[in-house]
């Protein structure tokens, strides 16, 4: 098995979080997934990354939200994004938009 680090743009709090961890636990192969919503990063882990990056991506499409492959020694170092919200959605919105995200997302 191995991992890969997605950048994924658009996530704002943790029902967004939850959305992409959803959305990239259905790609066939992936095994696990770890969410990082203050660095706005996934980590997916498949028996196969290299050969499903495309559907990791597609499934984030899909989800609503940007992702991009994430490598390199500068990726770790990127600064989180602005002020999301840990856990709960900023926008007091309560039903559910785009990406299955309160937000509207």
């Amino acid at each position: 098995m191995n991992s890969i680090e997605l950048a994924v743009e658009g996530m704002t709090c943790g029902s967004c979080a939850n959305a992409v961890r959803k959305a990239l636990a259905r790609v066939p192969g992936v095994t696990a997934v770890d969410v990082d919503l203050a660095r706005g990063r996934a980590t997916v882990t498949s028996l196969d990354a290299g050969n499903h990056q495309q559907s990791m991506l597609d499934a984030l499409t899909e989800a609503g939200y940007v992702g991009k492959l994430d490598s390199g020694p500068s990726a770790a170092r990127r600064e989180a994004p602005s002020s999301p919200s840990s856990g709960h959605c900023a926008s007091g919105k309560t039903s559910q938009g785009q990406g299955a995200c309160c937000c509207g997302h």
